[in-house]
């Protein structure tokens, strides 16, 4: 074996050490803040408001850090897919009602009315589609509105994301599924990138282009099941 054949292996054996050993320390970290809340608040006196946000400081690092170990190790290992006939529709329904929006966000949901089924791994789907929106929300600091829609041609499901945020830089939809191509002061630019590799394993696709009149969108389609809506 050559050393072009060793680096993917090399690099997932490295990322799942180096994760490893990082969530360790992260996980005593979190364990040790339990416990100094669990002391702040055991005599019943208010917590200092000063300690009380550096302590969610450290919360939302340590946070910040475990999703960025899942990014790495989504990007350098195949996730095992199981697949079975799923309605698209409800992978948008499941989503809208899980997905974490702050407040300053506006979402609006559109179902396909045939509901279009796909034989999918609808957990990797809706991976995929988190990746998509942590991608919109981010984009909006300020506020905005996320559409989700559900629709289908000839041959297949999409699922697309539409916001009102700034859109990608130059009009370039296709470089922003580069690996660790990222326009935000934090982050490692792999969310996108792992979007369309886990619909590229269930035979599907990805796409991004600019919104008109502003913002981005984003397609994520799967091949649809012959003769199967509801």
């Amino acid at each position: 074996m050559n050393n072009n054949e060793q680096k993917p292996d090399l690099l997932k054996r490295m990322s799942s050490v180096t994760s490893h050993e990082i969530r360790n320390p992260l996980a005593i970290i979190s364990n040790s803040i339990y416990f100094i809340k669990t002391k702040l608040n055991a005599g019943g006196a208010p917590v200092d408001p000063k300690v009380a946000k550096h302590l969610g400081i450290i919360e939302g690092e340590v946070k910040h850090s475990n999703e960025v170990i899942d990014q790495i190790l989504a990007f350098t290992h195949t996730k095992e897919l199981h697949c079975a006939p799923s309605s698209v529709n409800s992978a948008i329904k499941d989503l809208t009602g899980a997905y974490p929006f702050p407040s300053s966000i506006t979402v609006k949901a559109v179902p396909d009315p045939s509901d279009p089924c796909v034989n999918a791994d609808m957990e990797a789907v809706s991976r995929a589609l988190r990746c998509v929106l942590d991608n919109s929300v981010q984009a909006m600091p300020e506020g905005g509105t996320v559409t989700i829609e559900a629709s289908h041609d000839a041959a297949s499901a999409l699922l697309t994301v539409t916001d009102t945020g700034p859109g990608f830089p130059g009009g370039d939809g296709e470089k922003v599924f580069e690996p660790f191509f990222t326009t935000k002061p934090r982050g490692v630019g792999l969310g996108l990138t792992i979007a369309r590799k886990l619909l590229e394993q269930q035979g599907g696709a990805a796409s991004a282009q600019n919104a008109a009149p502003s913002g981005a969108k984003v397609t994520l389609s799967l091949p649809l099941l012959p003769n199967k809506t509801s």
